[in-house]
């Protein structure tokens, strides 16, 4: 017990060990509040309403509860199309403001929890599927504990740090031959520390789940535990027959024996290659070889060895596959592993294990024909190697970017951008093959933006954003791998291109893994076919230094240009008339109000006195149909807020210029042309423009 005391007072001060272990945990904590994102962040930003309808649906799909979502779904329905009669009304002044008053109220009242119910309703959507085990729950909880299997890089770390010197340590110092000579040296010696090992590891372990399991029990709540697994979407296609809070225990077993299996694993090459650098690099190879290369998620659990274990969320996730394009077939890209299976690797990496014990036995009772070594070096070395793999791990690249002077956006021009030099717009003469093209202003002559050869599998996206000498577009590329290992796969990777219109070089500044089932190393920009499935549903996007914004249908995403990182900033009916100014975001809302949204500081202005539905941006005014005045055109200084009236007949749309307002008039749907001060209101057709 005394030689134990000593290995333990060695391993946790003289070693370091101590401050390891909390700078580990320290940088665990850090990394969940930091990168932690809900898997479902649509739950977390209507929680109040989401959690109203889950109150009521909570548990089992019944009988009732699915005559409660077709009730619900039309009285919601119908209290929309009310709502909108009434505004409109309203503003064609055909009630009055208390007359509206008194008709939106409990209609209000009906909607206002419209965004929590859309979020049950996708729940109820995936349940009804198979009902028998799928039950309604907040999943947020559970899916940031379980629906992951991400390599714990941290804690390979710490291993490597904590075990590799526990018999490097005596090499380096060339005290294993001393050890010969002590009445309890040797085998007993190894035994002790062994068993020092194994009780740290599954104390880390134990600490590290509980960690885990208290941080997502706090930030979202782990309630209704004894609900079947397969109520995450994650483990939806799973045949296993287990619940929530069963398999998260299962999960910290597993792990516990894949880590004691790699300590095993990193005693077995300090024994063998007596050297802390070779030790190092054997253990993190034999783990991270398999984990980044194999193409298909389940083939690293048919591995027998530390691995599988060490992310054993895996082996309670059901067959999934995805449909291919190319082969218009079904291609397998997660193979459930069967219960005997996870029995037999577990019986083989046991006997590894004590193959691996047997040999460190042996290793470290013949040591009389040790060499002169050199640990001080080798030990500096292996603490660098370490140092570089934790400055990989949080190594990102962000690409910097003067906005300052930012040309104005607007929706209605998605497809063209004009600067001092160039117009940029889409070509549309086929609409079968329709081109990013640019025309010098000064010579006309007329160009392809895309210069390098167009792939069989790459689409380019018909929506442009400029800024200055700079032009950005989409596109989407897509990699046919064939092969047994890939199974066919297909890979997906959406792009957003700079082209700099001095040199018409091109850059990427972001890019997105768009395969749900292929591995970044460090888990954290790993893609999630929820969170990237609107990357397929883009209507138009704008950027500044930091964020890339993506409209899509009803809702604005800003995505991190450094990590990725997307969420909902805007929502509204109808964003067809958005703008944007390098830093506030212009739309209008379900009451047609026209909205100022502030990116640097997630705030919201409405602006005074505009009714609308279409507006056009420019430096200094923001044009618009007035709703209120049978929409005629209207001006709104952005500096005082004044509005003056343009045009004296309802228009239907509008674009414009620096100098002309172009529009279509509702009377008799001709064009027309006038200028931004209101006067010299001209029919284009009668002057043959």
């Amino acid at each position: 017990m005394s030689l134990l005391s000593y290995e333990w007072k060695k391993m946790l001060f003289y070693q370091k060990g101590l401050y390891f272990i909390s700078l580990f945990f320290v940088l665990s904590m850090a990394t969940l509040l930091i990168f932690d994102t809900p898997k479902n962040p649509e739950i977390e930003m209507n929680s109040e309403p989401y959690a109203f309808y889950l109150n009521q649906v909570k548990g089992a799909l019944t009988d009732e509860t699915e005559r409660f979502f077709k009730t619900e779904a039309k009285r919601i329905s119908e209290a929309n199309v009310a709502l909108e009669r009434a505004y409109n009304e309203y503003y064609d002044g055909k009630i009055s403001e208390n007359e509206l008053l008194k008709i939106a109220s409990p209609l209000e009242e009906i909607v206002k929890n419209e965004s929590g119910f859309k979020v049950i309703f996708d729940q109820y959507s995936y349940i009804r599927e198979n009902p028998d085990n799928r039950y309604f729950l907040s999943t947020n909880g559970w899916n940031g504990l379980l629906a992951t299997d991400h390599l714990d890089l941290l804690f390979l770390l710490l291993l490597l740090v904590l075990v590799t010197p526990v018999f490097c340590a005596e090499f380096a110092s060339e005290m294993d031959s001393l050890h010969l000579t002590v009445k309890k040296g040797t085998r007993v010696h190894a035994v002790s520390k062994v068993v020092l090992v194994f009780m740290t590891v599954i104390v880390l372990c134990f600490l590290t789940s509980l960690l885990r399991y208290g941080f997502f029990h706090i930030k979202y709540g782990l309630e209704n535990g004894d609900y079947p697994l397969q109520s995450l979407s994650y483990f939806g296609t799973s045949t296993k027959n287990s619940t929530l809070f069963s398999t998260f225990i299962w999960v910290t077993v597993l792990k516990i024996f894949g880590n004691l299996s790699f300590s095993v694993l990193i005693m077995l090459f300090s024994v063998w290659t007596k050297k802390y650098a070779l030790t190092l690099f054997s253990s993190t190879a034999v783990i991270l070889l398999p984990y980044v290369g194999l193409s298909m998620e389940s083939t690293k659990y048919f591995l027998p060895g530390p691995l599988a274990f060490m992310i054993a969320t895996g082996f309670f996730r059901g067959s999934e596959a995805e449909y291919n394009i190319v082969t218009d077939q079904m291609d397998v890209t997660f193979e459930e592993i069967s219960m005997l299976t996870v029995m037999i690797l577990f019986v083989i990496t046991l006997c590894l294990n004590i193959g691996a014990m047997i040999v460190i036995m042996i290793r470290h009772t013949n040591v009389w024909s040790v060499k002169k070594r050199r640990g001080g070096r080798l030990k500096s070395l292996s603490m660098m190697v370490i140092l570089c793999l934790t400055a990989f791990t949080f190594a990102g690249c962000t690409s910097k970017q003067n906005m300052k002077d930012v040309d104005i956006y607007n929706y209605s021009s998605r497809q063209s951008f004009e600067n001092e030099q160039y117009r940029f717009y889409v070509d549309e003469t086929d609409l079968d093959d329709m081109k990013l093209v640019f025309e010098d202003k000064q010579t006309g002559e007329m160009n392809h933006l895309i210069r390098n050869p167009m792939q069989s599998l790459t689409k380019v996206e018909t929506s442009i954003y400029g800024n200055g000498p700079f032009v950005y577009y989409i596109k989407q590329e897509f990699d046919k791998l064939r092969g047994f290992a890939y199974r066919n796969e297909e890979r997906g990777r959406f792009f957003v291109i700079e082209v700099d219109t001095r040199t018409f070089d091109e850059r990427i500044i972001f890019e997105k893994n768009m395969n749900s089932n292929e591995d970044h190393f460090l888990g954290p920009h790993s893609a999630d076919s929820a969170d990237s499935g609107f990357y397929f549903e883009i209507d138009s996007f704008f950027l500044d230094e930091k964020s890339i914004y993506f409209i899509v249908q009803n809702e604005i995403r800003r995505v991190n240009r450094g990590t990725g990182k997307s969420n909902v900033i805007i929502r509204a009916p109808l964003l067809t008339s958005v703008a944007f100014d390098g830093q506030h975001i212009y739309y209008f809302n379900e009451k047609y109000e026209v909205v100022q949204y502030d990116t640097k500081t997630d705030s919201e202005t409405v602006l005074p006195d505009i009714i609308t539905t279409h507006f056009i941006l420019t430096e200094t005014e923001l044009l618009f149909l007035n709703r209120k005045d049978q929409y005629k055109i209207y001006a709104m200084s952005l500096d005082d807020f004044a509005t003056r009236k343009i045009t004296e007949q309802s228009v239907l749309n509008f674009t414009c210029d620096d100098q002309y307002i172009f529009y279509e008039a509702r009377t008799d749907s001709k064009k027309y042309r006038i200028d931004r001060d209101g006067e010299n209101d001209l029919l284009l057709e009668d002057q043959n423009d």
